[in-house]
């Protein structure tokens, strides 16, 4: 059975209404005053969204032309959301509002490969004016503006707070990690080094059972991928820890049972300060979470080549390196190494630095930002408190995209929010089209002039506020002002910190204009 191919104009009254069911149903979660949607699982589960991207994910049409097009969207929608964080709801509705337009020209008998063409040629110019009209972020209070402007409605005043003091402190390669707190309190916790995600292998290691964790001030460490199967390979290293009064710390693919065992035992006949984290996770050689403790520690980190049949090997003492103070506890361990070599960790960003230049894919991207994060030892930990697992879970999305929309600021630099550079899009793009289209593209700028209004015009409607005087009075008073919808006036939306991502509005811009030309020019 051959597939059907997809045409826009099949079913057409069926695609419209598509296309406004698709509007109306995250339009209200725009903005600083919008509505978070609620999705119903098969299970009956409630989840409360911000996120157009998401909502739309819960829809369905009978028709299989109009879920080709909700699936283009969401996939634009999604896109966006990926790479900044932020303006998956702005991508569809932008992508709505251009289809809807495209259809009055198209329906009239106008061609749809010279509108999609005209689309395309806009789309450049647009990205073009962001690069020419984006600023750098050169304080922090325009980092807390971009933040602000991201987080709206979906974040606690306190847990603003945090955030904003988070960043403070902050710097470019400084990493913030969201977890859940044992309290109903949201806390910042500052961590100067690096954690695992592993915890101790046997409780029986535990040396401070009031916190159930094993705490050593200034242990050695001993880092290894090849196997440890006879405790004759560490007795050199025994040896030296018990000569000296030190506490040892092991981390170890293949470390046999029977060591395990043998070490749990003197460490309760307290003959050895020792304790062992076990991990067989291929995520710590994927991210370089062992290389990069080894930096930090001055490790030798001892890999083996898999291709070569296992030869038992000793350790050395010069194999170990050396923490300020380890905390391991069940599900993670915490390395406090804040006098660790500067000149050899800022050797090995530089390095990743470069790497990050070159690396194509985002998971690439964000490996890279870890370890690079990891080994400044710049590490902030925002504990959200909450009784509500769902609550929980939302704060938790919120905050990790508020971060990365913090971060494609830093990237790429920040634009006016609250519509602002969207009408001043217009005023540009109205000069442009005239000399730049040819024939029919010309009617492009149109479709494109009416989608750049929507997001400004949406934004008052969630707020029940009537735009239209107000418009009036932004373009009297001219760029870069706009209406804050917070502090309920005109402002400068420099000055004020009313600041979208540069990155955001591109990837908005550029998403919706694409995934449009292709439905209009497909068939």
């Amino acid at each position: 059975m051959s597939k059907k191919k997809f045409s826009l104009f099949e079913n057409l009254q069926t695609n419209i209404n598509a296309i406004e069911d698709i509007d109306n149903s995250i339009k209200i979660t725009l903005g600083p005053t919008g509505k978070n949607g609620i999705i119903c699982n098969q299970k009956g589960e409630l989840t409360l969204v911000s996120s157009g991207a998401l909502l739309i994910k819960a829809l369905e049409f009978p028709e299989a032309s109009a879920n080709v097009i909700l699936s283009l969207f969401a996939q634009a929608g999604t896109k966006t959301f990926t790479v900044s964080g932020d303006g998956s709801t702005t991508t569809i509705l932008m992508a709505s509002e251009l289809l809807k337009s495209s259809l009055r020209f198209l329906v009239n008998g106008y061609n749809p490969i010279f509108l999609g063409n005209g689309l395309k040629k806009i789309g450049f110019f647009l990205l073009d004016k962001i690069n020419e009209f984006s600023l750098p972020i050169s304080n922090y209070q325009q980092v807390v503006g971009v933040l602000k402007t991201t987080l709206g409605k979906n974040i606690s005043e306190n847990l603003l707070k945090l955030l904003s003091d988070c960043l403070k402190n902050l710097d470019r390669d400084g990493l913030i990690l969201v977890e859940e707190n044992n309290t109903d309190l949201d806390e910042l916790d500052i961590v100067q080094g690096l954690e695992l995600d592993r915890g101790f292998a046997s409780s029986y290691f535990v040396n401070d059972v009031a916190n159930f964790e094993v705490n050593y001030d200034k242990p050695v460490i001993l880092i290894s991928r090849a196997p440890i199967n006879s405790l004759n390979q560490l007795r050199e290293i025994i040896e030296y820890v018990k000569a000296n009064n030190k506490s040892l710390v092991i981390i170890a693919e293949q470390i046999s049972k029977d060591i395990i065992s043998t070490l749990v035992l003197n460490s309760i006949q307290k003959k050895l300060n020792v304790a062992v984290i076990k991990y067989t996770s291929v995520e710590f050689l994927k991210n370089g979470m062992l290389e990069d403790l080894a930096i930090l520690t001055h490790s030798n980190y001892l890999d083996y080549d898999a291709k070569v049949k296992e030869v038992e090997r000793n350790f050395y003492v010069d194999d170990l390196g050396q923490a300020d103070k380890v905390i391991i506890k069940k599900e993670k361990s915490t390395f406090i190494t804040s006098k660790f070599s500067k000149i050899i960790a800022n050797r090995r960003i530089n390095e990743l630095n470069r790497e990050l230049l070159l690396s194509e894919t985002e998971f690439e991207k964000n490996t890279f930002k870890t370890r690079i994060a990891r080994l400044s030892g710049n590490i902030s930990k925002i504990k959200i408190g909450l009784s509500n697992q769902y609550q929980i879970e939302e704060q938790r999305r919120t905050v990790e995209n508020a971060m990365k929309t913090v971060q494609s600021s830093l990237e790429e630099g920040i634009l006016p929010g609250g519509g602002a550079f969207y009408l001043n899009l217009r005023n540009e793009l109205t000069n442009w089209s005239t000399l730049n289209l040819i024939g029919e593209e010309i009617f492009a700028s149109q479709v494109v002039l009416s989608a750049l209004l929507r997001p400004f015009k949406e934004l008052f409607i969630n707020s029940n506020i009537p735009s239209y005087y107000i418009q009036e009075e932004i373009n009297q008073k001219g760029y870069p002002y706009a209406y804050d919808l917070n502090e309920k006036k005109i402002v400068n939306t420099i000055s004020s910190g009313l600041l979208d991502s540069a990155k955001t509005v591109r990837a908005i811009l550029w998403n919706s204009i694409s995934i449009v030309s292709t439905i209009i020019t497909s068939d």
